[in-house]
């Protein structure tokens, strides 16, 4: 029987938006004019992507996902009595609580798959800027996992640190739950979905568990046609809050594929401090392939927490919505790879809100210059996949796809994602998609401290402590 793509490579993907005739979560709201911090993520795998309204989709809906399973607070305004109220409060709490609690363990047992994965991914690209989405890989992956079976998946489920596909659903269930937002302070929305090419024989149990584990839509056409294409397009566009709309209407799957998954996510927050722009100074970016001419948003002694390590030094800008955005800076004679190649950025982002954190920080008053970008990379996964010991399912001989169907065998025939960063004085704005000088060592003397990002640099947008983006600034 002749073998058949999981999933052509989808090269590109850029912004704009899409529209689809399901249900979207509740507490999906109409978003704001602001732009506030924007991420935004479109996976292919593994097609990875992230979702905001409804798109229109010219397909056989197979199974779609219900309301997202966060309980609003109570508003004793709706009570008739404070006890039953008071009941409802406490069964938030402890499904709050429960969520967070899984939450946060999941980020522990995730950290190293966060950290080897970033170096693997933003180290390799020829000095370019590189950017990802660790969320939007794992949420993509952990779907490929729940379609596939035998080694295929124990290989992504080791990669994560995971005994068992249930333990898997409990985790992504949960993250999805605490990423997932939508009001006027943020807009951090995820959507998945699986497109099936027509007269495929599939297992229905298996749709139902990534329609309510993984909220996903699932989707059968005329796979690799033009107007499964479009669709398809169309719903990453939308989903990626049309910040990858050059990619996506370039999608061009084969007629040989049998199967793609997606996955996104789109953050948008605002500063919880703007920067004014009648601070902002015109500089030079001393970047890796020569100097350019870049604005500087800059703060005058502005209190906060500043980090230090061996190799670099950092601060973290917070979000109206609770989030931060990391500015990691390596000390002179260092590089971004001598950072992600040390496991210490990671842990001083997954740390930095508990109580017993990171050590090295100190309460300064920084003179903070941050230059204006818009950058953008599409970085192939699939080998750093197979250095993390992920192999099977790009093995047309030995991967297993049979929790999904046995009418075909399948593979996996790439896996990229392209992803695009931007901040200005209101914020940040990002999308990406899967295809699935500071003081060293030593605290410093002074009360005030210059931080200057004006040579290559790494950042983080986090939430909680998820990583949901991580990048390398080369050149600007």
């Amino acid at each position: 029987m002749k073998r058949k793509h999981v999933l052509e490579v989808l090269d590109k993907i850029d912004d704009r938006y899409v529209t689809e005739t399901e249900k979207a979560p509740k507490k999906m709201r109409k978003r704001p004019y602001w732009i506030g911090a924007v991420a935004a993520v479109l996976a292919v795998v593994i097609c990875i992507s992230s979702f905001l309204n409804t798109p229109v989709i010219t397909a056989n809906a197979i199974a779609l996902p219900g309301d997202a399973r966060i309980m609003e607070h109570p508003d004793i305004d709706d009570y008739k009595d404070r006890e039953s109220y008071l009941v409802d409060v406490g069964k938030w709490d402890a499904e709050t609580g429960h969520r967070r609690t899984t939450r946060e363990n999941a980020a522990i047992s995730l950290l190293p798959f966060f950290t080897e994965a970033s170096s693997e991914f933003l180290t390799s690209q020829n000095n370019e800027n590189a950017l990802w989405s660790p969320i939007n890989a794992y949420i993509g992956l952990a779907m490929l996992a729940e379609i596939t079976d035998g080694d295929s998946r124990k290989e992504i489920l080791d990669l994560f640190g995971i005994e068992d596909i249930e333990s898997l659903r409990s985790q992504v269930s949960a993250i999805w739950e605490s990423v997932y937002e939508d009001d006027g302070n943020e807009i951090s929305t995820l959507a998945n979905s699986l497109w099936l090419k027509d007269g495929l024989n599939y297992n229905q149990d298996a749709m139902n568990n990534l329609a309510y584990h993984y909220y996903a839509s699932v989707y059968q056409c005329d796979l690799g046609s033009d107007s499964a294409n479009k669709a398809i397009g169309n719903w990453l566009n939308k989903n990626t809050g049309g910040m990858l709309k050059n990619n996506t209407d370039k999608i061009n799957l084969s007629p040989d594929t049998v199967l793609a998954l997606y996955s996104t996510l789109f953050f948008q927050a605002k500063w919880g401090d703007e920067f004014d722009s009648k601070n902002n100074t015109d500089g030079i970016f001393y970047g890796v392939n020569g100097d350019t001419n870049v604005t500087y948003m800059n703060k005058k002694l502005c209190p906060m927490n500043y980090y230090w390590h061996d190799d670099f030094s950092a601060i973290c800008l917070s979000l109206k919505n609770g989030s931060t955005m990391w500015f990691i800076l390596p000390d002179e004679g260092k590089t971004t790879a001598d950072i992600l190649n040390n496991e210490a950025y990671g842990e001083m982002v997954s740390s930095s809100n508990k109580e017993d954190g990171w050590k090295n920080k100190k309460d300064m008053k920084v003179n903070l210059s941050v230059p204006k970008f818009d950058v953008s990379s599409t970085v192939n996964l699939k080998d750093g996949l197979n250095k993390m010991g992920v192999t099977k399912v790009f093995d047309m001989e030995n991967s297993d796809f049979t929790a999904i169907t046995s009418d075909t065998p399948v593979y996996i025939s790439a896996v990229n994602q392209s992803a695009r960063v931007e901040i200005d004085e209101k914020g940040v704005k990002a999308a990406a998609y899967i295809e699935l000088p500071g003081a060293g060592a030593a605290q410093p003397p002074e009360e005030i401290i210059d931080f200057v990002l004006d040579r290559p640099f790494v950042f983080v947008i986090s939430k909680g402590n998820l990583p949901l983006f991580t990048g390398v600034v080369n050149n600007i």
